[in-house]
């Protein structure tokens, strides 16, 4: 299983900010490609786009929409394809 997790070093900001996810483009249970956006987040009024790092079924979104996290918190989980 794939995690889907921003690290620190991927912060768009250097505050420790909470983010808010805006939007899952993708509903559990469908099938996602390498570099396909899953879902849109918020840190700071700087919007951005998360991609996932690999295809396979997204088998869980751990963080809803409208939901606040930190840097090193599971987003989703991927099931990847082999």
């Amino acid at each position: 299983m794939i995690e889907i997790v921003l690290e620190e070093k991927d912060w768009p900001t250097h505050e420790k900010a909470d983010a808010l996810v805006s939007l899952w483009k993708v509903k559990a249970g469908e099938h996602i490609e390498a570099g396909q956006n899953l879902l849109e987040i918020v840190v700071v009024k700087t919007a951005m786009e998360v991609p996932s790092p690999a295809s396979g079924i997204l088998k869980e979104i751990c963080i809803g929409e409208n939901e606040l996290f930190q840097p090193g918190t599971v987003l989703a989980r991927i099931d990847p394809v082999d």
